[in-house]
């Protein structure tokens, strides 16, 4: 990535720091001293700074570490980026500072930032391939440009975005998804939110996405899942009974599991980000 940043599986040691500062998920397997930790929770956004070494009569009084570079910003925006060409569910968890592994013993542990630990959904890993890899270091780009940065309308759909790519349920996951689509089709291109939001997500999705290479879904397909989308939405937001509806995917195969519904809606939202992004850039 820019700015010497690296996507690398984190070391022995770094896993152990990871653990104590509780930045990474453990199982335990045999005792309190014996754990296991997924390969999706091994991997780490790192930067590498050096640092001359000096005598005991060069160091002040009262010495400072120097500023190696917050990575709140990039990883946040990596996870974004891996969301919306991957899928699945990726979050940011804690910062930690740590000496490499071949330094020298110094005396000094890893320390860490102590943020929030937002949920993982360990059934949807986000897994990144490596015909996967240059498109999320152009998305990545793209989510550094000046228009994308202040387009208030974008940073919204994907913060929604990513928090329903984080969630464990189907129906929350939906609801911001379907915020999402709102803001995609309707607040972006300046339509009044009047009675017709449903047929106005459906007629931007479809002018967007109808020629999409790798959706490939033909209109039809498209409406029919947003509409269903729309609907599912409605019953969550009212309390009705969503069994009331036939569920189907965006091959239109039917179904009985409200997650398919809600992967594929997301899947057509990723899509529509990629390329409202690039038009952003672009004008």
């Amino acid at each position: 990535m820019p700015d010497g940043l690296v996507l690398q599986a984190m070391s022995d040691r770094q896993v152990s720091a990871a653990i104590g500062y509780l930045a990474a998920p453990i199982a335990f397997a045999g005792g309190p001293n014996s754990v296991t930790v997924s390969r999706f929770h091994q991997w780490a956004l790192t930067r590498c700074t050096s640092y001359p070494v000096c005598s005991a009569m060069d160091v002040p009084a009262q010495p400072t570490t120097p500023d190696s570079g917050a990575l709140v910003e990039p990883a946040s925006r990596l996870v974004a980026a891996l969301r919306l060409v991957c899928g699945g569910s990726v979050t940011a968890t804690r910062a930690i500072r740590c000496p490499p592994d071949d330094d020298f013993p110094q005396g000094l542990g890893p320390t860490a930032s102590l943020s929030a630990l937002p949920a993982f959904d360990e059934e949807r890993p986000t897994v990144l391939g490596r015909e996967q890899v240059e498109a999320v270091r152009e998305v990545y780009a793209l989510l550094a440009h000046p228009a994308v940065r202040e387009n208030r309308g974008l940073q919204t759909a994907l913060r929604r975005l990513v928090l329903a790519g984080a969630d464990r349920v189907p129906t929350d996951r939906l609801l911001d998804l379907m915020v999402c689509a709102e803001v995609l089709f309707i607040k972006l291109p300046g339509l009044p939110a009047d009675p017709r939001k449903q047929d106005k997500i459906v007629d931007g999705a479809k002018a967007l996405l109808a020629d999409d290479p790798v959706l490939q879904a033909p209109p039809e397909r498209l409406e029919a899942l947003l509409r269903l989308g729309y609907r599912l939405r409605n019953d969550e937001m009212h309390g009705d009974d969503p069994s009331r509806q036939e569920l189907h995917t965006l091959t239109g195969q039917p179904t009985d599991r409200l997650s398919a519904v809600v992967d594929d809606i997301e899947r057509v939202l990723r899509r529509a980000l990629v390329r409202l992004l690039s038009r952003a850039v672009e004008q």
